[in-house]
């Protein structure tokens, strides 16, 4: 029988990355509270949250590094205008350690649940280190949730997935030293992850197929590296440093037009993008298939330099039709001729050439040796990633099954001292 220890605290903070290292520095920066009077527990071995899950080939930001940070702690030594994954989590080390959180953090622990004790008029957490199996009941006045949500994977709904014999992972689970070499690959999604993904994988793979349910807006990202004469510079003269930073957000301030519907700037937008499309994508049908259909900002915008001119290469695919299953060695689509009027409704499936078996059944097969998910992550589970019970004993899921609502964007009532979600 597994026993469980209570400890006493006056916080808990859940999460290690971006938001609970901010959250738990500016504890100690305005000495509201001491190491020893809260803890900050993640399930990583690691500061970083989803940089320092996320390992995947080409994982970047696309915000620009100098505007991606603490204003309290800006790093003069980024190498590149977007900053890799690795070099983002590691800031978020720095930024962790210059106030030794790490004094105040647990890590390798997972949380099972938190409830509020009316009687008691405190929280109980329970959590769980995953490499003893041993189970703590922190006892807190306050708990903050910062756990985020891009930690928990999600697969499309495509029948046989189990059946699949070859190898199979999601982008955020990425295996660590993972060779695709002479591998024909089957990426599912064109989302952010995906299409990161996809350029640093074909020069390796025999054969790439990406599906797409449905294409974004691509603009180029212009990334370089940042010159040393650069980095000299904004280490020896902070405000300069600082001035650079502050002219990202008026930047960014001076084009929140593009991101209204029906106004100039958005459509100017809009136009850019498929001027690039135009520009990058040599093969007209393939070019069909990416070309936006909404308008501007309706779907996450990407800000890629290797995106398009990805399915120039002479083994790439991209396949448009639905998935219908996964097989043993194979992913099996729909052929355009084959769908309903409601699915060719749904999305674009350019011009295909059938093969006489594929105009019998209706389908084609695309046979593959490993099969990536790019499908992003679960994001529709309000509740987050365990339960908080408040003091009616119902589960925050339960409260927010219709819709979230919270006050200033952070508390909840019947929830007393709850906060971060």
């Amino acid at each position: 029988m597994t026993t469980v220890t209570d400890k006493r605290i006056f916080c808990v903070i859940v999460g290690a990355g971006m938001c609970g290292v901010a959250l738990g520095d500016r504890l100690i920066q305005t000495g509201t509270l001491r190491h020893n009077e809260f803890i900050i527990i993640d399930k990583n071995s690691d500061f970083g949250g989803v940089w320092k899950m996320n390992k995947y080939p080409g994982a970047a930001c696309d915000i620009p590094s100098h505007a991606y940070v603490m204003r309290c702690f800006l790093n003069p030594g980024w190498t590149k205008k977007f900053a890799e994954g690795r070099e983002i989590q590691q800031y978020y080390v720095d930024f962790a350690r210059r106030n030794h959180l790490e004094r105040s953090t647990v890590f390798n622990t997972v949380v099972h649940e938190a409830r509020w004790n009316t009687s008691d008029r405190l929280w109980e957490v329970l959590v769980e280190d995953v490499l003893t199996g041993n189970k703590t009941r922190w006892i807190a006045n306050v708990i903050y949730d910062n756990g985020g949500g891009f930690h928990r994977p999600k697969y499309a709904n495509i029948p046989g997935i189990d059946n699949f014999q070859g190898e199979q992972w999601h982008t955020a689970e990425w295996p660590k030293d993972k060779s695709l070499t002479g591998k024909r690959v089957g990426l599912i999604g064109t989302g952010p992850s995906a299409a990161q993904v996809a350029p640093k994988i074909q020069p390796d793979v025999e054969k790439l197929y990406v599906f797409q349910r449905s294409c974004g807006h691509v603009l180029p990202r212009n990334n370089h590296a940042i010159p040393p004469w650069k980095k000299l510079l904004f280490k020896i003269c902070y405000p300069l440093l600082w001035l650079y930073h502050v002219s990202w957000f008026i930047f960014f301030d001076q084009t929140k037009g593009m991101w209204m519907n029906g106004t100039k700037k958005n459509r100017s937008m809009h136009d850019a993008c498929l001027s690039f499309l135009e520009r990058e994508v040599e093969d007209p049908k393939t070019r069909e298939k990416l070309r936006p259909k909404n308008d501007f900002g309706c779907k996450r915008v990407l800000f890629l330099d290797d995106w398009y001119s990805l399915f120039n290469k002479n083994n790439v695919e991209l396949v448009t039709e639905k998935p219908i299953r996964i097989t043993a060695t194979s992913i099996v689509s729909k052929t355009p001729q084959s769908l309903s009027d409601e699915e060719r409704a749904a999305g674009p499936t350019g011009s295909y050439l059938e093969t006489q078996e594929e105009a019998r059944t209706g389908e084609a097969t695309r046979e593959i040796d490993v099969l990536i998910w790019g499908t992003g992550f679960d994001m529709n589970d309000s509740g987050g990633h365990f339960q908080i019970y408040g003091e009616d004993g119902k589960s925050l899921s339960q409260k927010w099954r219709d819709y979230p609502e919270t006050y200033w964007s952070q508390c909840q009532d019947a929830f007393e001292i709850c906060s971060g979600r």
